[in-house]
């Protein structure tokens, strides 16, 4: 208890407010500035020792963060009657009148006159003449050519208000029909998009079509994971998975698939217990439902139960060697368990399957191969943590966002944000090497922390300033930072031709600054020594889309689509080329 006292009054907690890092705050101050709404529960916060998390998966926070999820829940709920409460009158009620509003408009003073023409006496004569003035023929003449010209205008004006009317009616009803088809045509782009994996797109396209009107049941249904997996919009995509389940005449596909969003939406707000209980619902329709037994062993191991998680793991994988999402997740709860057990004999299965599966596919590859280097640390294997090193440091960084991930699994474990806390214990637990320093560099650009990953990089450069693989972890950074002629200053180096990274940053790098000659020498030299890969393909794509050859550009596609089909650049230049 005196260890909890202590701990809610020291000040080790950060929070991560979309790019904003505020702290440190101690644990009162965090439950003060939840219950305020300074702070979110999809905030996300962390301690010294530990890693980043939403609000809403802490455990110290579970009793606030459900407090704060009822509140919205009857809120959305009471909003209608609400509003319908504060904007209906009726016959008998009377606006309140201000005392201001009786008082009488006092009556500005008579203007001063000439005294001298009030008091002048009227004669005869000055009335007779004040009088002929206005019946001579002139002024007759003058007053019928107004009355005329009064006439003409009145007329002119009562055509061109007719025209404004009939111009009006037309505009409106030709603005009504161009809505109803742009509503049409986005919702339609939309669930096209979905289908194709280029879920950004899909929700762009929705959104805009929900601005113009509300969808029906059907198509929001078809929607909802887009909703819950990319925008986090999670109580409305569950709200609507919910109606689905109840609608008559779902066969068992559709009803699984509504179990599972409502699962991941579950997962993403932190309640696992209603997660788990939805899972087992997708899994007493499909038992062997591969997302279904994915999202169990994912609860598990948010829950902690890193053995039981990575034996859910390695099931699915041995049935489906294919799902790398299994491999990480196992990978990763194999990390966790192997701090707390003495037998550590299940790691070298482990990094086989790791190095069989870095053969096969790019997805995933550069975290994967951070989890060979734990792995070869936990089992004090120096060689295999050097060598793992220097295979980590081959990789391109940032290729996870090139790829789609699966809308009916809670992947966001994959991203660094969870990552980095193993490049962390890596480095304090390890001799500081510059090659180590350069890994550890890589890592804090990944989680966009680039100044940390620029200073470690100079002591990097400083200890072992010819080293190739170092010298590649600098030319990353230049591409990322965008200092493009640095970047390739670097890679021209000759200490670094025979690195695969170096084809993969010079092909990005020809591509950003739009070098088509650059672009094909490159990528002509990657795709010679594999066929089969993804960037190369598209890398020759882009060279003869820009070449104006939209059949070579095809092939291409189809063939990098063929080698791995979820590769994001793939995607969407079949898109382009279908579309145009």
């Amino acid at each position: 208890m005196a260890g909890d006292i202590a701990n809610s009054s020291e000040k080790n907690w950060l929070v991560k407010s979309s790019t904003r890092i505020m702290g440190p705050f101690n644990l009162d101050e965090l439950t003060a500035m939840l219950l305020s709404k300074q702070i979110s529960i999809i905030d996300e916060i962390r301690q010294p020792v530990g890693r980043w998390s939403y609000v809403r998966e802490n455990q110290k926070f579970m009793d606030i963060v459900k407090n704060i999820r009822d509140e919205q829940d009857a809120t959305s709920e009471n909003t209608m009657t609400q509003s319908i409460a504060q904007h209906t009158f009726t016959k008998t009620e009377n606006p309140s009148v201000l005392s201001d509003e009786l008082t009488p408009v006092p009556i500005p003073p008579a203007p001063f006159k000439d005294v001298t023409a009030a008091e002048r006496p009227v004669t005869k004569s000055t009335l007779a003449s004040s009088t002929v003035s206005y019946g001579t023929a002139g002024d007759a003449r003058l007053q019928e050519r107004m009355r005329k010209q009064s006439t003409t205008l009145r007329w002119v004006l009562i055509g061109a208000a007719a025209v404004a009317a009939v111009a009006i009616v037309t505009m409106v009803s030709v603005k009504d029909k161009t809505q109803s088809v742009g509503y049409d045509e986005l919702l339609a782009q939309a669930i096209r998009y979905k289908s194709l994996g280029l879920y950004e797109k899909s929700l762009q396209s929705y959104k805009r079509a929900t601005s113009i009107k509300e969808p029906d049941l059907d198509s929001q249904i078809q929607m909802a994971p887009v909703l819950i997996s990319e925008d986090r919009q999670s109580l409305l995509g569950r709200r609507i998975l919910e109606q689905a389940i109840i609608q008559e005449g779902r066969n068992r596909a559709e009803l699984v698939d509504a179990y599972l969003g409502i699962a991941v939406s579950y997962m993403m707000d932190g309640d696992l217990k209603e997660a788990e209980n939805t899972l087992q619902k997708a899994i007493g329709h499909e038992p062997f439902n591969s997302s279904a037994l994915l999202n169990l062993a994912i609860v598990q191991m948010k829950k902690g139960a890193y053995e039981e998680a990575m034996h859910q793991f390695e099931r699915v994988y041995s049935k489906n060697p294919s799902s790398i999402i299994a491999l990480f997740g196992r990978a990763m709860s194999a990390m966790e368990y192997a701090k707390v057990t003495p037998d550590r004999s299940f790691l070298k299965p482990l990094i086989s399957d790791i190095g069989n599966s870095l053969r096969r596919a790019n997805y995933l590859r550069q975290e994967l191969t951070l989890f060979l280097v734990y792995a070869h640390g936990l089992l004090g294997d120096v060689d295999g943590v050097n060598q793992s090193v220097i295979k980590f440091l081959n990789e391109r960084s940032g290729m996870s966002d090139r790829y789609t991930h699966p809308l009916n699994v809670d992947w966001r474990f994959t991203q660094w944000d969870y990552l980095e806390k193993y490049c962390n214990e890596l480095y304090e637990k390890s001799n500081k090497t510059s090659e180590l320093k350069a890994l550890r560099s890589v890592c804090l650009m990944e989680v966009n922390r680039d100044g940390e990953a620029q200073k470690l990089l100079q002591e990097a450069l400083s200890e072992g300033p010819r080293d190739p693989y170092v010298l590649a972890a600098e030319a990353g950074y230049f591409a990322k930072v965008g200092r493009f002629p640095e970047a390739m200053t670097i890679l021209k180096m000759p200490e670094l031709t025979t690195l695969t990274v170096r084809g993969r940053l010079m092909g990005d790098i020809c591509i950003a600054t739009q070098d088509v000659n650059c672009a094909q020498t490159v990528f002509t030299q990657i795709y010679d020594k594999n066929k089969s890969d993804a960037a190369a393909l598209y890398g020759l794509a882009w060279v003869v889309m820009k070449r104006k050859d939209r059949a070579a550009a095809y092939d291409y596609v189809r063939a990098g689509l063929q080698a791995e089909p979820n590769y994001v650049p793939l995607l969407e230049l079949r898109d382009q080329l279908e579309s145009d």
